[in-house]
């Protein structure tokens, strides 16, 4: 295919002509920026206007309850905080319930 689009003059220079107004559409130029210029500053547009209004929203406002947490360590013990541990005692019982022999019976079964 290559061969064919060189073999002409014309269609090499309109190829070139193609690839070159392609790339200042693309890139741009000195003086005007071009697809990815523009969709780098609309990027940065968006990302600057998530972070306001991320910032908005961290605002303490009437919904948001503001606790102080110096008041609150000097307030509780720590002994209220501690759970004694309440549960089933881990020492098996005298008479086990499941019995790990096998009955086995004798006579089988018809």
């Amino acid at each position: 295919m290559y061969r064919h689009l060189f073999s002409n003059r014309w269609i090499a220079i309109a190829f070139v002509v193609m690839m070159v107004t392609s790339a200042i559409t693309l890139v741009g130029t000195e003086e005007g920026g071009g697809l990815l210029d523009d969709a780098t500053a609309e990027l940065h547009g968006q990302k600057q206007a998530f972070e306001d209004q991320a910032a908005e929203l961290a605002k303490p406002g009437s919904s948001h309850i503001v606790i102080d947490a110096d008041a609150l360590e000097a307030e509780d013990d720590e002994d209220e905080l501690v759970d004694p541990g309440t549960g089933q005692d881990p020492t098996p019982q005298l008479e086990d319930p499941l019995d790990p022999t096998p009955d086995l019976d004798p006579t089988p079964a018809q």
